[in-house]
């Protein structure tokens, strides 16, 4: 191969030079310096000298350009970012580094002076908490940066990796899940296979959500490995400083020490800001304060008034004049006069209606995803299906 890069440049050589002859050859005879004199011959010589020497600056320059180029791009220089990446393709670290998103496909990390530390990265996650390891991706492999430093930590090596938290991170090891701190070593090992259906091993509020062995129940471990809520649970979901549990068919939330805030109910529930709430399986709401004390036993999101439409024709100037505006058939677009229906419809959280007494007493519970009022005390009521029933101010279904 170095022999035939030597031709390679040899004929290279020779043809460089025979060309810039020709052009010297042929700019003295433009300028008609064809004189044999030993003045032509000089004249000749410094002109065709000059020519030579910058065609040769010519092209040392546009070869040196095109070298850099190709240096910047295989990176074979100084790892410094280049001035085209603007803080649209970035992502702050910290106050030492950045992350950028390359779109050639070469993400990577930069300090403040603009020098590359680690390259080819897949995509990064930032540590929960006051962690400072950073679990970032090359290929399939998976490790951990220091992210004030840019300091790899934990060499890419796992198949799977998850962020750390409070002080420790789950690694896949050999199909494994392993519990590791900060120094890469194992803290301790809970003795269960990785399954991509029960992806999450994060720490939260000092434990972590993990499956059993067959992988169809959660628990919850502590920082020491321990179960401190054992593997019989369909979901266990964390939620600010709360867990929401589910036994399969009712729900409880318990806080961050494990202590019950609700007891197992028919609901489905979730933490919504400074309340708890609980959706029934007929589409009522309850609250909850965060101590678990109840404040609304039926919450109601919004009310609004029913309308419907009478026969009295709204404009009856879209008539001729010879047109009998009484007439069983009405022309297109004709309008009419509408009026309130005696009940309101009220709406909970999540988009269920009911109808609703002028009194405030609840007709029907919200178990409708449309009323409208067909008449004075008629009302339209659509199920989840698309089907619907007639019902009057009472609740009951009119044949």
């Amino acid at each position: 191969m170095r022999k035939n890069l030597k031709r390679y440049i040899l004929l290279f050589w020779r043809g460089l030079t025979a060309f810039l002859s020709s052009a010297a050859e042929w700019f003295t005879v433009i300028l008609g310096m064809k004189d044999d004199s030993k003045y032509g011959k000089l004249i000749r010589r410094t002109v065709g000298t000059c020519f030579t020497i910058i065609v040769l600056l010519f092209t040392v320059i546009t070869i040196w350009d095109f070298c850099r180029v190709v240096h910047d791009r295989l990176e074979l220089g100084e790892d410094q970012v280049d001035d085209y990446y603007s803080a649209d393709d970035s992502q702050f670290i910290s106050r030492n580094l950045t992350y950028f998103v390359d779109y050639s496909h070469d993400n990577f990390v930069v300090d403040r002076d603009g020098k590359k530390l680690i390259r080819h990265i897949r995509w990064i996650s930032k540590p929960l908490g006051s962690d400072l390891l950073i679990c970032y991706s090359i290929g399939r492999k998976r490790g951990y940066f220091n992210m004030f430093t840019g300091e790899v930590v934990i060499e890419p090596k796992y198949a799977h990796a998850w962020v750390f938290s409070d002080g420790l991170a789950s690694v896949d090891d050999g199909g494994w899940i392993k519990f590791i701190d900060q120094t890469g070593r194992v803290v301790f090992d809970p003795n269960i296979p990785y399954r991509p259906e029960k992806d999450g091993y994060v720490f939260h509020n000092n434990h972590c959500a993990v499956h059993n062995e067959r992988g169809d129940r959660l628990g919850l471990i502590d920082r020491q490995g321990k179960w401190a809520l054992k593997p019989e649970y369909f979901r266990v979901e964390p939620v600010d400083s709360f867990w929401i549990i589910s036994n399969g068919w009712q729900q409880s939330v318990l806080d961050k020490e494990l202590k019950t805030i609700l007891p197992f109910m028919d609901a489905d529930l979730w933490v919504n800001d400074s309340i708890i709430v609980a959706e029934m399986d007929d589409h009522s709401v309850r609250t909850y304060s965060l101590g678990g004390k109840l404040l609304e036993d039926s919450y109601i999101c919004e009310t609004f008034k029913l309308l419907y439409d009478t026969n009295e024709i709204k404009d009856k100037s879209i008539f001729d004049e010879n047109e009998d505006a009484h007439s069983s058939e009405f022309p297109t677009g004709v309008a009419f006069k509408q009026k309130v229906a005696r009940c309101l419809c009220y709406q909970t959280d999540y988009g269920w209606y009911g109808l609703m007494a002028p009194d405030g007493h609840r007709v029907t519970p919200p178990s409708y995803t449309e009323i409208t009022a067909v008449g004075p005390d008629l009302y339209f009521c659509k199920t989840n299906n698309n089907h619907g029933v007639i019902l009057n101010g009472k609740g009951q279904r009119v044949k």
